[in-house]
């Protein structure tokens, strides 16, 4: 592969009403293959996917799924099997070690698919049909089709037409500066925070202090570039100042406005402290915005008010997210011509406008290369926190991937979250901690 894959799967929630479509449940077709025909002329697979049931991106998936059966009604027909996020990657390589993949393909673990499944011809070329299909291949993000087109010229995994950059959400009945946020230096910033308080989640990976620690590191010289570097090859060594500065920054933020549950909090401890007005600020992703519709009021607390919170990218005008790397579907090479044919129909629904925009409205997010309808527009503008963070996505956004994905994952997904809290009460310094993180990563890539 001339490539090496970092994250990129996406997830997200939104309301069926938000899609512009109605509900209804996908039939789980619970049969032991991922795939097969039906009967009647009509072509129909089963696929597995962790984005059912309860899952909060199944919100929007199953109805997309929905609404593909009911397009191609007595042609095509995709069943859901319904497995667990935390085993939806060993699902994928056990159906692969059995020579049963599903004809399509929602993701797997990214360094299976770039070292194992992709080079040893699982997956389908997707070159010759992106170029016979422009409607798809004139909306794929520049540097996604780059980071997935191999020295051959194929393509394995379907880039992104999407951008969701990361940012933070803030609560404008407890902090409502009328700055440009992300116009500001990270300096201007931090003084205009003042004594207000962030809702950190410091345990399991510690997403929420990773997002900050990620937009800290993107501010100092050659910091964007530091993070870029783990796009390729992991980053395993972090005794830099571009990382030891953030860290020291981010040891203040949590001993100075960390919100009082910060400590040994989940990210939905950290969430029910923003929404029950405990801090004035969260970071997280655009698909948090469902979270403060009036429908989820029912998680509100305290007085807090969904209508009051604003949204922002970070200062120096940046934003979270990571635009090289593998998209979310990719069709197996076992597939049968008209498996094929299901399977390219699909990707080639959900690329379409109609779905891209159902997409943005649920999970925020821009789609550079598409030409907005002005009833997206009218939507979008809807709700405020989208419109926020669509009106900050600007030619000037500087995308920076999120520290978690440039570090091997054990690192990323126990490791430092659980020295945050000792970095939190100053038994680690900023030095320690590097060092820390360094021997951890070294150690994972090692094993």
């Amino acid at each position: 592969m001339k490539k090496k894959l970092i994250a990129g799967i996406l997830a997200g929630s939104m309301l069926a009403a938000l899609a512009g479509c109605g509900g209804g449940e996908t039939d789980p077709g619970a049969a032991d293959s991922p795939s097969g025909s039906g009967s009647g002329g009509v072509i129909e697979i089963t696929i597995p996917s962790y984005k059912t049931g309860e899952n909060v991106g199944a919100v929007f998936f199953e109805p997309q799924v929905e609404r593909f059966n009911q397009f191609y009604e007595g042609q095509y027909k995709i069943n859901l099997e319904s497995v667990p996020q935390d085993g939806f990657n060993d699902r994928l390589k056990q159906l692969a070690q059995q020579n049963m993949l599903p004809v399509l393909v929602q993701g797997g673990d990214v360094d299976w698919m770039a070292n194992i499944a992709f080079p040893n011809g699982m997956a389908y070329d997707l070159s010759e049909w992106l170029n016979e299909t422009p409607a798809v291949k004139d909306l794929l993000l520049e540097d996604g089709l780059e980071y997935c087109t191999n020295e051959d010229g194929s393509i394995y995994s379907l880039p992104l037409a999407t951008v969701r950059p990361t940012g933070f959400f803030y609560n404008s009945a407890l902090w409502d500066p009328q700055e440009d946020l992300s116009a500001m230096s990270m300096d201007e910033f931090l003084t205009a925070l003042g004594d207000q308080k962030i809702a950190f989640s410091t345990a399991e990976n510690g997403w929420v202090a990773a997002l900050f620690l990620t937009a800290l590191i993107a501010e100092e010289d050659g910091g964007v570039e530091w993070l870029q570097s783990g796009v390729e090859t992991k980053i395993t060594d972090f005794n830099t100042p571009i990382f030891i500065n953030a860290v020291a920054r981010l040891q203040e933020l949590l001993q100075n406005n960390a919100a009082p549950n910060s400590i040994g909090a989940a990210y939905a401890d950290a969430a029910n402290s923003f929404m029950s007005n405990q801090a004035a600020l969260i970071s997280n992703g655009p698909w948090m915005s469902t979270d403060f519709a009036e429908t989820n009021s029912a998680n509100w607390s305290n007085g807090f008010n969904g209508a009051d919170v604003r949204a922002s990218l970070f200062p120096g005008q940046v934003g979270i997210a990571n635009t090289a790397c593998f998209g979310e579907w990719w069709i197996s090479a076992s597939a049968s011509e008209e498996e094929l044919e299901l399977a390219k129909a699909f990707l080639e629904f959900v690329y379409s406008p109609e779905e891209l925009e159902a997409f943005l409205l649920a999970e925020g997010g821009d789609a550079p290369k598409l030409e907005y309808s002005d009833g997206f527009k009218a939507q979008q503008g809807e709700t405020q926190v989208l419109a926020d963070l669509a009106a900050d996505t600007t030619e000037e956004t500087v995308f920076a991937p999120c520290i978690l994905d440039m570090i091997p994952a054990s690192v990323a997904n126990s490791d430092f979250g659980r020295l945050l809290p000792s970095l939190a009460d100053g038994t680690y310094s900023p030095e320690e901690f590097a060092q820390w993180m360094t021997d951890s990563a070294t150690a994972a890539t090692a094993e």
